[in-house]
């Protein structure tokens, strides 16, 4: 008998013995029997010394020679966490009745053997990635911190997302509108984060320091979400505490190199002067950015706590633009052991930015980095989320969430005068979603339904005050036929009201058959369908197809604002309609395995079409209005792969993805020259790559991103800016630019890493008017106590 072997038994029979004379301590004749086999996936072996562990309390087994484990539970709903050494660790949720015994058999797989990843967002509880009806992406912590990205550069790196500016568009779903009236739905621990008086994403008000994953649906996923979830869905998860306490510092400092064109380098430039008098050009001045974030995680009893806080301070590359922001972020959760079919929680995020806002660029040359107008940003978000989550007796999740949702916007030019005022704004929202889920295992149907809703008040110099009333009801069922296809379906209804306005649906079949076209009959209320089927063909072979409607009603900024942003005029429009739209997919995600390599392989070819579409577009006078100027056709493919495996004994991480897209405008005049046949802001081919290698203590990575041409930008827009043009006509190609980064870790505590963004000193754009950063470096801290 090895050490091993004898070392297992030895626990086996001290498990054993405390399992037998524990009822002499006052085991109570009420309490239950959880126990069964442990086998690896594969060969069916019984798998010895795997960990047993009742979560949130210290009450434990260690399965046998043969597989077996034995633990005696109290009562009531328990989440059963079962880990072993080189195999993907295993949560269950098990509910016992008071002397029942049950037999509950488990059988673990080999990390190196599935890259099954669990997703929550597509069908509000937890799946794996290959079974979801709809494409899906997912970010791990790592691709943030390691990276040291903002959340929407990490969020730029996903194949099939382009970030226009502070506009996420999915597949080009969405052009640009400097962030108001997002298409894409931001969620945060699934609680929309769309602010309500504007409805854009607050991508700096997300606490990237405490994410789990990110999760990325693509296509319109209004049926369960809302309005704002037209184009996809961006699902922040937050950490949850662990076994063992998690507290961690990370500490950054950069600074920005000079641009390769040197007339653009003028403020990375100082002079001094000799005695003699003599001025020369001779000390350089390098932006700097940096930073902390920490976190801390902790079981306290029947509490757990995640608590974490960060800090940015940045200088910035372009002139008068630098910032300071401070975040916080709190999640406390209570499981009480006397009743663990019940949690309370709330969770709250507060954020604060003060400085300078750059919006389209003066010039090229000397001006490229200098702002057409000077404008000072005042920022506040503060949202307080409490929550409840209860199972019944019959193992049916009970959930009520509610926020309460604040921001405070201050935004205005320098020298304030009559024809650049600036404008404030003051929004309040109250936010309930209950939802209801039960999985029927008999039958192998998971269906979910719900109510949510919301109330906001806004108070602003550019519109005076409006509310907005928000209420719906949905429903999805999903069923499982021959353990190989899924029938997803989802229907939602859902009501709007914007001040005066409010949702109109005209019932079109009632008014053909009354014969109704100058007075139709109409309801307010939006039905919103979706309907997806996933197939699997063959092990690891899974093929998908989606359909799904989407509904989005304009936002205050977009319907009622006049305001100025660097000089140039947005006016009201408050005639602007809803936009709507239909989004179809046909998808195959296939395993693939050789030699020592695993990995995934997706390919989809997907179409748009939307009704109505909001743009904001120029008037011959400059002025800028949102308007439903857009009936417009999508369609492309796109093709992405992550995976692991080894090079020469060394571990690779890899994701990769192509999209290609068509976008094309139905209503087309060719009379106007300043229309066009394409979308605006729209780009037609992109490419990424991230690959993640580590050897020993060392990592490397390596991403890059290319981006092709933009086809139509406003001609007014380039006639007015002359230099937008010249630049894109000398870029015809698109960009394509580099990060590279370098790291070491210390006894799995001390982290050091080296990050290098955009290497190539590239001078690209996200969208017109504004160029991002060149070459710049950081130079990062971490440790984990």
């Amino acid at each position: 008998m090895n050490r091993l072997e004898l070392f297992f038994r030895s626990r086996t029979i001290l498990v054993g013995l405390g399992l037998i004379f524990f009822p002499v301590f006052g085991l109570e004749a009420q309490e239950a029997i959880l126990k069964g086999v442990i086998t690896d996936a594969k060969d069916k072996q019984p798998l010895i010394g795997v960990n047993v562990l009742d979560k949130g309390s210290s009450n434990g087994s260690v399965s046998n020679l043969e597989g077996e484990y034995v633990l005696k539970l109290s009562p009531g709903l328990h989440r059963i966490e079962f880990t072993y050494v080189g195999y993907d660790k295993r949560t269950e949720d098990v509910f016992l009745k008071a002397g029942e015994e049950k037999i509950f058999n488990l059988k673990l797989t080999e990390i190196q053997k599935e890259l099954d990843i669990l997703v929550v967002t597509g069908s509000k509880y937890e799946k794996k990635l290959g079974e979801e009806v709809v494409s899906m992406e997912v970010m791990k912590q790592q691709s943030i911190t390691q990276t040291n990205y903002r959340m929407d550069e990490a969020l730029n790196r996903v194949p099939g997302i382009n970030m226009i500016g502070n506009n996420a568009s999915i597949r080009g779903g969405s052009g640009f509108s400097s962030g108001a009236g997002s298409k894409v739905l931001a969620l945060l621990d699934e609680m929309p984060l769309i602010s309500p008086e504007n409805g854009s994403v607050p991508w700096e008000a997300l606490p990237v320091e405490a994410v789990e994953q990110i999760e990325v649906i693509k296509g319109a996923s209004s049926a369960l979400y809302g309005s704002s979830a037209m184009n996809g869905i961006i699902n922040v998860r937050t950490m949850n505490p662990r076994n063992e306490p998690y507290n961690k510092l990370l500490m950054n400092y950069g600074f920005y190199q000079q641009p390769r064109e040197k007339d653009w380098s003028w403020q990375w430039r100082r002079t001094d002067t000799t005695s003699s008098g003599k001025v020369r050009d001779r000390v350089r001045n390098r932006p700097m950015f940096g930073g902390f974030q920490f976190t801390h995680m902790k079981k306290y009893g029947d509490f757990d706590v995640v608590l974490s806080a960060n800090y940015q301070y940045d200088q910035n590359y372009q002139q008068n633009n630098e910032k300071n922001r401070i975040r916080t972020f709190f999640k406390l959760r209570y499981i009480p052991k006397k009743l663990k079919r019940l949690t309370v929680g709330v969770n709250g995020n507060l954020m604060y930015t003060r400085g300078k806002e750059f919006f389209i660029m003066r010039g090229l040359d000397s001006l490229a980095y200098a702002p057409q107008e000077i404008a000072l940003v005042d920022q506040r978000y503060v949202n307080i989320d409490p929550y409840i989550t209860y199972y019944d007796k019959h193992e049916n999740r009970h959930s009520l969430k509610l926020r309460f949702y604040h921001t405070g916007l201050n935004n205005g030019p320098l020298i304030p005068s009559p024809f650049s005022p600036g404008d404030t704004s003051v929004s309040n929202m109250y936010y309930l979603d209950y939802s209801f889920y039960r999985h029927f295992k008999k039958t192998d149907i998971h269906f979910t339904a719900g109510y949510n809703g919301f109330y906001s008040t806004i108070e602003g110099t550019a519109f005076g005050e409006k509310y907005t009333v928000n209420s719906a009801v949905y429903a999805q069922m999903e069923k499982r036929f021959w353990k190989r296809l899924t029938l997803s379906t989802g229907l939602r209804l859902e009501y709007v009201k914007l001040d005066t306005s409010e949702t109109k649906n005209e019932l079109w079949l009632i008014n053909e058959m009354a014969k109704r076209g100058s007075n139709p009959i109409a309801i307010p209320v939006k039905p919103v369908f979706r309907f997806g089927l996933n197939f699997q063909a063959a092990e690891g072979t899974f093929i998908r197809v989606s359909f799904g409607q989407g509904f989005r009603y304009p936002a205050i900024a977009e319907k009622f604002v006049a305001t100025r942003r660097s000089g140039i005029p947005v006016i009201p429009n408050p005639q602007l309609k809803p936009e709507h739209g239909l989004s179809a997919e046909l998808g195959i995600k296939q395993g693939v395995k050789f030699s020592n390599w695993l990995c995934f392989v997706d390919l989809s070819a997907y179409i748009t079409r939307y009704k109505d579409m909001i743009d904001f577009v120029p008037n011959n006078l400059f002025l800028f209005q949102a308007q439903n100027v857009e009936e417009s056709r999508i369609w492309g493919a796109e093709f992405s792969a992550f995976g692991q495996g080894k090079i020469f004994g060394i571990p690779l991480n890899f994701l990769l993805g192509y999209t290609y897209m068509n976008p094309r405008k139905l209503n087309y005049d060719p009379s106007d020259v300043n229309d066009s046949k394409f979308l605006r802001y729209r780009i037609e081919h992109s490419a990424k790559a991230d690959i993640q290698s580590s050897y020993r203590n060392f990592n490397f990575g390596i991403t890059a991103v290319y981006t092709g041409y933009m086809r139509f930008v406003d001609p007014l827009l380039l006639g007015a800016f002359k230099h937008l043009e010249e630049f894109r006509s000398q870029h015809k190609k698109g960009f394509a630019w580099m990060d590279v980064r370098l790291g070491y870790t210390y006894k799995e505590k001390l982290s050091v890493n080296v990050i290098a963004k955009n290497v190539t000193n590239t001078a690209y754009w996200l969208r017109p008017g504004m160029f991002e950063a060149p070459a710049n470096y950081s130079f990062q801290v971490g440790y984990q106590f």
